[in-house]
């Protein structure tokens, strides 16, 4: 009975904003009939308060209130995520969003992600939001990030019983962790882990932490998998256009080589050195040839900062 703009005209605007965060509403009304309850809640309602009522009523409601609201937030926060994530072009961007996302979202201190390398089999850390991990790897069941990988499931770590903690986690400085696989397709691609520490005084984690965890690490796996392959791509197709190039230039070299090691005129220095551009030649064409066997990227890193090359052997299928 407001003027001008009744609560169910109200609570009907406000729902039909489009983009806007979830307002859990609660109509307090003297209007009790069944009637007036409908068009309530037809109107975009939550909840129907008819008066008199006491302030037990009102917190029952706030209770159920809080959790609804808690529950739109975090789908709201995924969803924008998912459309980040998806126009994302660099891979140390998407993992730095994802961090911040994730300790938000459960409210904790620090986090984690690692990439599974297959061939040493251990996890290595690819970001953190608190400390420097540069060097950390982690072998399947070490820590809560191990753990997640070897069971390609949510983890949850606090002190036990008898007070003891994961000695990763001790090292960390935590005094709680949940880690959830990055999976795609059944394949392991890394971990998402957040920490909490013991001077936050937060309650330990919850099975519905896990469960956001995991809806997140889902879409952020799958959008790493996507760059890589972008990535892949592209090497591919430089890959087909050296090789392309290359094979023309290298037949030009080892036909000459040949003709001239092929001379009865040519001394023998020459000749020798007839012979090692020849070799030469062929081992190149080699080399090209692997280009065209690439189905993944493995990097081999070299002594400066972000100076690295693929690794052929390792890249090939």
């Amino acid at each position: 009975m407001m003027p001008r703009l009744d609560g169910v005209q109200f609570c009907r605007r406000v729902r039909s904003r489009p983009g806007a965060a979830y307002t859990y509403f609660i109509l307090l009304t003297s209007f009790g009939d069944s009637d007036h309850r409908i068009a309530g809640m037809q109107a975009g309602a939550d909840d129907y308060l008819a008066k008199p009522f006491s302030l037990v009523d009102i917190e029952a409601r706030l209770i159920a209130a809080e959790r609804v609201t808690v529950l739109h937030r975090r789908r709201e926060a995924l969803l924008r995520l998912a459309r980040r994530f998806a126009a994302e072009a660099d891979a140390g961007k998407l993992v730095d969003e994802l961090l911040r996302e994730a300790v938000l979202l459960v409210g904790g201190s620090a986090g984690l992600v690692t990439r599974w390398d297959e061939t040493n089999k251990v996890l290595v850390a690819v970001g953190s939001s608190a400390y420097a991990v540069d060097d950390q790897r982690l072998r399947l069941g070490q820590g809560a990030s191990g753990r997640a990988a070897q069971q390609r499931a949510p983890v949850i770590l606090q002190r036990d019983e008898l007070g003891r903690l994961d000695p990763v986690l001790e090292d960390a400085g935590l005094e709680s962790a949940i880690a959830v696989p990055l999976l795609h397709e059944a394949r392991l691609v890394g971990t998402l882990a957040v920490g909490r520490a013991a001077c936050d005084g937060a309650s330990a984690f919850t099975q519905d932490d896990a469960d956001l965890l995991e809806l997140l690490a889902s879409t952020a796996a799958a959008a790493l998998v996507a760059l890589e392959h972008a990535r892949l791509d592209g090497v591919l197709l430089a890959a087909r256009t050296a090789q392309h190039e290359l094979n023309n230039q290298l037949a030009v070299a080892r036909g000459y080589a040949e003709m001239l090691v092929g001379s009865p005129d040519l001394p023998p220095h020459l000749h020798e050195m007839a012979e090692e551009v020849m070799n030469a030649a062929d081992d190149a064409a080699g080399i090209v040839r692997q280009l065209r066997n690439i189905a993944r990227i493995h990097e081999h890193t070299w002594n400066q900062p972000g100076d690295s090359t693929i690794d052929l052997a390792m890249s090939q299928r």
